[in-house]
């Protein structure tokens, strides 16, 4: 470096700190002394405060203070500080530094570049770093070295013992407590019925020690019965006494897909479908000719509703839903022993061969319909049960077997009525060419031979 750069930089360097420290001790503030001291006041204050470096460990970063005068702009400009001459004697010793340099060196010293700089800069975080690790795995070293004396695994196997031992003790307290409490529940709860003037009230389970474990039981059987069971033993009342006209045969009949469909649509909403035909059977099985009982696994305030609207003659003589179906295996049975009515004169007709599996010779199972407004089922079904009335059969339950084998049973009458209706029909065409004899209606030695046509 030429002595005249050197010393163009140290002074401009000198009359900075004179600027500086005449700017932060001479100048006074119109408003008054300040509130707040000046930092720069402090003589113990350390002026060279460690700047944070980030480094960069992938995507991690962390910051390191590093003293200012171990950064690498500090190591790179040391030499020349160290060379600089003091400002007094810059004319004195100018030509003899340069003399010096000139002979020392034959080419000048080039500064360190940015490459040298960076690599000083990574070379002392390294350091830095190798530090800070073998400052944290001391801890963890001895600890680990205290663990494996004797002392200390004594203290672990006493603690495990007490833990041992509290979680016994408190497995027995809460044995204990449960034990009591519901032996305390059992005579609470299982205790006798008083009436009004307090006096008890003797049952089944009066008498035993163990009448109130006995009480208990009951209750828990009559709330599943109250799930599980129909509502009432008796689903309908007696049969209609004389004068009044009882029906022979009492139809049962789902309502759900074959009366009615259930549809739910963005533009009407949830509604039901009602099928074709629907007041034409109605009025072919409806009272006097048959006792028609409405029997749905559907709740009362969702079917109620629906069969009122389509029914304003009451035909149907009795409605029955869930609350009166027996819960098994996760489907609503319908009983008809609990009809009250003689099972050889009824006639239950539905889609699903699991609502009737209790009286499966009593049903009649037809197709389920699916909101088809092209079906006219239930005009050949009405068909079939008034031929079951003409007949004045005292038990149909063979006729139901037999016409139960079908998938459609009402298309399989059609079948045979239009069959045996064809039958007829060429009978009549046929000429009659029996003999004179067949026809003779006389008498012969005293009785009739033929009976009158």
């Amino acid at each position: 470096m030429s002595l005249s750069k050197l010393s163009q930089k140290c002074f401009s360097r000198h009359h900075a700190r004179t600027f500086i420290r005449f700017s932060s001790s001479d100048f006074q503030s119109l408003l008054g002394p300040p509130r707040v001291p000046n930092p720069y006041a402090d003589s113990g204050r350390n002026k060279f405060a460690a700047p944070i470096v980030p480094i960069n460990h992938g995507n991690v970063f962390a910051s390191i203070k590093v003293p200012i005068n171990e950064t690498p702009e500090a190591v790179a400009f040391k030499p020349e500080v160290e060379e600089a001459p003091r400002v007094e004697k810059v004319e004195v010793e100018a030509t003899k530094i340069e003399t010096e340099k000139v002979a020392s060196s034959p080419a000048p010293a080039t500064p360190p570049s940015a490459i040298d700089e960076l690599n000083s800069l990574k070379d002392s975080l390294s350091k830095l770093e190798e530090a800070a690790a073998s400052k944290t795995s001391a801890p963890s070293g001895s600890s680990g070295d205290n663990n494996d004396q004797p002392g200390n695994a004594e203290e672990v196997e006493a603690r495990r013992k007490r833990m041992e031992r509290n979680t016994r003790i408190g497995g027995y307290v809460l044995l204990g407590g449960s034990v009591i409490g519901f032996i305390s529940f059992c005579f609470y709860y299982g205790r006798a019925q008083r009436d009004e003037a307090g006096n008890v009230i003797a049952d089944e389970f009066s008498g035993s020690f163990l009448a109130p474990f006995y009480r208990i039981a009951n209750s828990f059987k009559l709330w599943k019965d109250y799930v599980v069971e129909p509502a009432r033993e008796q689903l309908l009342p007696d049969p209609l006494p004389a004068p009044y006209l009882q029906p022979k045969y009492t139809i049962v009949i789902e309502l759900k897909n074959i009366l009615v469909h259930p549809e739910w649509t963005y533009k009407t909403g949830y509604r039901f479908l009602k099928r074709p035909a629907l007041d034409y059977f109605l009025d072919v099985i409806g009272y006097p000719n048959f006792e028609v009982v409405i029997y749905s696994s559907e709740s009362m305030m969702t079917a109620a509703p629906v069969v009122d609207s389509f029914d304003p003659k009451q035909r149907i003589m009795y409605k029955l839903f869930r609350d009166c179906t027996k819960y098994m295996n996760g489907h609503h049975v319908k009983d008809l022993s609990k009809l009250n009515r003689d099972l050889s004169k009824v006639i239950y007709i539905d889609f699903d061969a699991k609502s009737g599996q209790l009286n499966p010779e009593n049903m009649l199972r037809v197709p389920e319909w699916r909101g088809n407004m092209d079906d006219t089922s239930l005009v050949d079904l009405a068909e079939l049960l008034k031929t079951i009335h003409l007949s004045d059969a005292e038990d149909v339950r063979p006729m139901l077997q037999y016409y139960s084998q079908y998938d459609d049973p009402a298309k399989e009458f059609r079948r045979r009525a239009v069959y045996l209706a064809q039958q007829e029909e060429q009978k009549k065409q046929q000429p009659d060419d029996s003999s004179m004899l067949k026809r003779y209606s006389g008498r012969l030695f005293g009785f009739r031979r033929h009976a009158s046509a």
